[in-house]
C-alpha cells in the first residue's frame, strides 16, 4: 500500500500493511531553510523531497506561493497550498488595503458601512504572524464584519487542484482545513478572549446574530468543499478548555460540529479536528461530536491528558497524531521517545495516523525522524 491508500483505509476501518508516519516537520523546514541552518543533507532539497528521503508521508503540502488576503487575515501560520484551492472573493464594494512592514502586516477593510482594522505582527522568523490588533472591538464593529461576510462568495479552482496532486502523488491524501468554527474565531480572530466573554455576557443576543452570521458564511464555504474532491476536512479550531469552557462548548462548538460532520459525511468525507490545548474537560464530548477522528492532542508531560485518557475517550475514532513535540527536542533521549512511541502505537493501532502533537519545532532534531521509523518498522516488517 501507498501512503494515500493506508490513510484511506485508517478511516475506512479497513486493514493496513503498516501504519502511516505522518509528523509535520513544515516549520522545521520553513524556518531552517531561511536562516541557512539546514542540515547538509537537506541543502536544496525542496520540503517534499525531504519527507521523501525520510520516508514521512506530508500531512500538509507546502509550496512557495504568493500570500493572498485572506492567507494574511484568516492564517497566523504557513499558506497551506491546498487550502488555496478554496478561493473567497470579497464583494464588489469591500476594499482591503495591505500595509506590510518589517514588524507587522496592516489590514484594512473600507466598506460602505463603516471600516474595520487588524494588526498582526510577525514572529521572530517571520514565517508566521499573531494577531495585537483584533478587527472587531464593539458591536458596530460586528455589523461591519456580517456585511464583509454577508457579501462574500467561495469558489474551487480544480486546475490548482490537479495540478497540486500531480506534486504530491500517493504521498499523503490532500486535507483541506476549514476556518476556526465561529466561536473559535471570535476568540482567536476577530475579538480576543476577554472581549468575546464580555460581550457573550453584556451583549447576548447581538453576539449571537454575529455567531449566526459567521456560521452562515461557512455554510457556503462548505457547500463549495461538499462538491470538490477532497475526501478529508480538518476543522482547524485549536480547542483549549480554558478558553472554550464545557458550558461554552456545549452551547455553541457541539451544535456546529454536530451540524457539519453530519453534512461532510453525508458527501463522503471523512471529518477530523484540530484540538492542540488543553482538552481534559472537553475530551468527553468527543464521540457525540460526528468526527471520524482528532488531530493533534498533545499528550503529557506536555499537554494535560494521558495517552491512556485520550485512548479511552475517542475508543474507535482516528487518532492523528500521539507523540509529545518535547521527545524531539535535542536533549530528549532516543530511548525515551521510542518507548513513548510503542506505547503509542500498542494502544492506537491500526486507527492511528501517527505524528507529532502539534509540529516538530525549529530547533526540533530532524533525525529524531527517523528513530520513529525505525519502531514502527518494528512493529510492521
Amino acid at each position: 500500500m501507498n501512503f494515500r491508500e493506508r490513510i484511506i483505509a485508517t478511516f475506512e476501518g479497513k486493514p493496513v500493511d503498516k501504519i502511516v508516519w505522518q509528523p509535520r516537520i513544515e516549520k522545521w523546514y520553513e524556518v531552517n531553510k531561511k536562516m541557512g541552518t539546514l542540515p547538509e543533507r537537506y541543502k536544496g532539497m525542496s520540503y517534499l523531497e525531504v519527507c521523501d528521503d525520510l520516508n514521512i508521508s506530508p500531512r500538509r503540502y507546502f509550496r512557495p506561493v504568493d500570500k493572498t488576503v485572506e492567507d494574511y487575515r484568516s492564517s497566523g501560520r504557513s499558506t497551506d497550498s491546498f487550502n488555496n484551492t478554496i478561493r473567497r472573493v470579497e464583494g464588489e464594494d469591500v476594499k482591503v488595503t495591505i500595509k506590510e512592514s518589517e514588524e507587522n502586516i496592516q489590514i484594512e477593510y473600507s466598506t460602505p458601512i463603516g471600516a474595520l482594522k487588524e494588526v498582526r505582527k510577525k514572529t521572530v522568523y517571520g514565517t508566521s504572524y499573531y494577531i495585537t490588533e483584533f478587527p472587531v472591538k464593539d458591536v458596530k464593529d460586528m455589523k461591519v464584519m456580517e456585511y464583509i461576510l454577508e457579501q462574500q462568495r467561495y469558489e474551487f479552482d480544480y486546475d490548482l487542484f490537479r495540478e497540486l496532486e500531480r506534486e504530491v502523488g500517493e504521498r499523503t491524501l490532500p486535507m483541506i482545513h476549514l476556518p476556526h468554527s465561529p466561536l473559535m474565531r471570535l476568540i482567536l480572530d476577530y475579538m480576543g478572549f476577554e472581549r468575546t466573554v464580555k460581550m457573550l455576557w453584556r451583549q447576548r443576543e447581538v453576539t449571537e446574530e454575529f455567531l449566526k452570521s459567521i456560521e452562515e458564511n461557512d455554510a457556503k464555504m462548505e457547500k463549495v468543499i461538499r462538491e470538490s474532491p477532497f475526501k478529508l476536512v480538518n476543522f482547524g479550531d485549536n480547542v483549549h478548555h480554558d478558553l472554550c469552557s464545557p458550558p461554552l462548548f456545549e452551547k455553541y462548538m457541539l451544535p456546529n460540529y454536530q451540524r457539519r460532520t453530519r453534512e461532510m459525511r453525508s458527501a463522503g468525507k471523512f471529518c477530523v479536528s484540530h484540538w492542540d490545548g488543553y482538552i481534559g474537560n472537553l475530551l468527553r464530548y468527543i464521540k457525540d461530536t460526528g468526527l471520524n477522528g482528532l488531530e493533534c492532542v498533545t499528550p503529557k508531560p506536555q499537554g494535560d491528558v494521558t495517552i491512556e485518557e485520550t485512548r479511552e475517550a475517542i475508543d474507535g475514532l482516528v487518532l492523528m497524531d500521539g507523540l509529545p513535540a518535547i521527545l524531539f527536542l535535542p536533549w530528549a533521549s532516543d530511548d525515551e521517545l521510542r518507548e513513548f512511541a510503542r506505547k503509542v502505537i500498542e494502544l492506537f493501532a491500526p486507527r492511528l495516523i501517527l505524528g507529532i502533537g502539534d509540529l516538530l519545532p525549529p530547533n526540533g532534531d530532524i533525525e529524531k525522524i527517523r528513530v520513529v521509523g525505525e519502531v514502527i518498522n518494528e512493529y510492521f516488517p
